[in-house]
């Protein structure tokens, strides 16, 4: 744990490092330059604090662990018990997220939100840090058994786990899966988002394709946050991405029914997911996970697409 602590906390310093020398270096947004390196470290601080609180937090209120009409106020000291089963990488990230708006608006006199744009692609390398990490945690970093004779049972798709008496199978390597998604995306803003675009598109983008990847991840994910059979992660981010379509849509130019498209197109493909998802559980249909997995990246890929067109709609408003 002290290792996984460690490594946390250097990688981080070191992406937050990263964060300030690009607001220092940013030529094209004088503003961005305005105590670029106090902000920095601010966010960095602030970030620990409140990732680290509302990942407790969330976690305690989502899953009801906290019981005051048996405990009383006492039932509080049980949120000091910090351990990766009972915390909420969701939370966790909307607690980093509040703590480095927050040192934006404390530092800066304007341009907060293009500052939340230049920190989109440090975000998404703190997910791919963080849910990297989550491979020191074994099956809590792994997802449902592959099939036989899969394709994908390699690095980075799958790991192979061995058990006693010499068996071993694959499990889906979500940690790594993960964190590839993440670091492609930071990848895309750094190629594609840096320069001459709507301020706010840069960290709604990164919101809205971080949590859509993250909906696969989280239905193939062994263990984590459960309601019953839904997981409870998987929900929260596909709310993330319904709040994000419905961000560029508001804003559209579009109108009438053509303006709606894109939700409505989510809003089939939602129905989709969740069909799908009973047919994972062995509730609905025979189909193998291969199959399911296959049609619910496709489902996805369909709501990905619905919101490059409601972003693109948004973005060349005038």
């Amino acid at each position: 744990m002290l290792t996984y602590l460690g490594l946390m906390l250097t990688g981080s310093i070191v992406i937050f490092a990263l964060y300030g020398l690009y607001c220092a270096r940013a030529k094209h947004l004088p503003a961005l330059r305005e105590r670029a390196w106090l902000t920095a470290g601010l966010s960095f601080v602030l970030a620990v604090v409140f990732g680290t609180v509302l990942a407790r937090i969330s976690y305690a209120l989502l899953m009801q662990e906290l019981d005051f009409e048996y405990d009383g106020i006492e039932a509080l000291w049980y949120l000091l018990e910090f351990d990766i089963d009972n915390v909420s990488f969701f939370g966790g990230a909307v607690g980093a997220v509040l703590g480095v708006w927050l040192a934006n608006r404390l530092t800066r006199k304007g341009a907060v939100a293009a500052a939340m744009d230049a920190f989109a692609p440090f975000g998404a390398l703190l997910v791919a840090l963080f849910r990297l990490g989550e491979g020191f945690f074994g099956s809590y970093g792994t997802g449902a058994n592959l099939p036989e004779g899969s394709p994908f049972a390699f690095f980075p798709f799958a790991l192979e786990i061995k058990v006693d008496g010499g068996y071993s199978y694959w499990g889906w390597a979500i940690f790594a899966l993960s964190a590839a998604f993440a670091l492609l995306w930071a990848a895309v803003d750094f190629a594609f988002l840096r320069k001459n675009r709507r301020t706010g598109i840069r960290f709604s983008l990164a919101a809205f394709f971080l949590a859509l990847t993250q909906v696969l991840c989280e239905s193939m994910r062994k263990r984590g946050m459960l309601w019953l059979f839904v997981h409870t992660e998987q929900v929260l981010c596909m709310v993330v991405v319904v709040a994000a379509l419905l961000f560029w849509i508001l804003r559209s130019p579009a109108s009438g029914v053509k303006r709606f498209l894109p939700l409505m197109a989510t809003g089939v493909c939602i129905g989709l997911l969740v069909a799908t998802e009973f047919a994972i559980d062995g509730k609905l249909f025979d189909l193998s996970h291969t199959v399911c997995y296959s049609f619910m990246c496709a489902v996805l890929a369909v709501i990905g697409v619905s919101g490059a067109v409601a972003v693109r709609r948004w973005s060349i408003q005038k």
